[in-house]
């Protein structure tokens, strides 16, 4: 099996310190959302979360702006937490604490796929090599950019992750249920 380094045919940016922005320039509300690592639960974006910044810290930082199909990855603390933004009512960017992995290159990668493989244990198996001994954990874009993941075809990749959709639909579904029957 072929594998490619992620870096080679993906965008990945993280946010480094952010010219000095600070917790306490975060809004209670406002028309730009700031995404931290505590917003991404069960591989989704509690968007109800979210802090606000102003336009001018927004537009600061025009690589790390989010997009439909963007996948975030926590880096610092509790790495690999995963989410995809499936649908943004809000311009959004990312806190110093995430990358942003984008597929730019959809006619060899599908987008679920990619997000799928990021829950896997292979991923989990990658970001603790990167990541053991730390007294704080940290995933550095240079070790995140070695990554390397199983280049399969294109129809491959889209029959595995429909699959797996398919199933967290079902589980989906059966956790809304049991919430429902159980208030």
């Amino acid at each position: 099996m072929r594998y490619s380094k992620i870096s080679e045919s993906l965008y990945i940016k993280g946010r480094i310190g952010w010219k000095g922005l600070k917790k306490k320039e975060y809004l209670q509300e406002g028309s730009y959302r700031i995404i931290n690592g505590s917003n991404i639960v069960d591989n989704k974006i509690d968007w109800s979360n979210c802090g606000y910044i102003s336009k001018e810290r927004y537009d600061e930082s025009e690589e790390i702006k989010l997009k439909e199909g963007d996948i975030l990855i926590t880096k610092d603390g509790t790495i690999g937490k995963v989410a995809m933004v499936n649908k943004l009512d809000k311009p959004s960017t990312v806190a110093s604490g995430l990358f942003i992995l984008r597929n730019i290159n959809l006619k060899k990668w599908d987008t679920l796929y990619l997000f799928y493989y990021l829950q896997s244990f292979k991923f989990k198996e990658f970001i603790y090599s990167r990541t053991s001994g730390s007294v704080i954990p940290h995933l550095y874009q240079r070790d995140f950019e070695e990554l390397m993941i199983p280049e399969l075809s294109l129809k491959q990749q889209k029959q595995i992750s429909q699959k797996i959709h398919s199933i967290q639909q079902k589980i989906d579904l059966n956790n809304k249920i049991n919430t429902n029957l159980a208030s």
